[in-house]
């Protein structure tokens, strides 16, 4: 997390490290197989909106994670959103970390 830091990703917040909590979905814990490719697979099924991007939204390149298994006590994130910066960038995060269960209060498609 230093370098989505030290880009500007995260704001300031309460959380360990001073940063403001991420909504993300889990969709791996332990033991599972990521596969970080043009798309991810988690134990070998297509994870749908998970096509990586080759730069961020000031150009710069982002480096996908390492394919592999979920560790122990930790979790892979995501988002379908397109400019999310999650997982497939940063790895999986300690199970710990996760705050709550964040619930849709309101959608909204213009």
């Amino acid at each position: 997390m230093p370098e989505a830091r030290a880009r500007g990703y995260l704001r300031s917040g309460l959380c360990p490290g001073r940063v403001a909590p991420l909504i993300k979905t889990v969709v791996a814990v332990a033991g599972q197989h990521v596969e970080i490719g043009a798309e991810v697979t988690i134990d070998g099924r297509a994870l749908p909106s998970s096509a990586l991007a080759e730069h961020d939204g000031k150009g710069r390149p982002l480096r996908p994670f390492p394919s592999g298994v979920v560790p122990d006590g930790h979790v892979f994130l995501h988002s379908s959103f397109v400019g999310s910066y999650d997982s497939r960038y940063f790895g999986p995060l300690p199970a710990s970390g996760v705050l709550g269960l964040a619930q849709e209060v309101l959608t909204y498609a213009p």
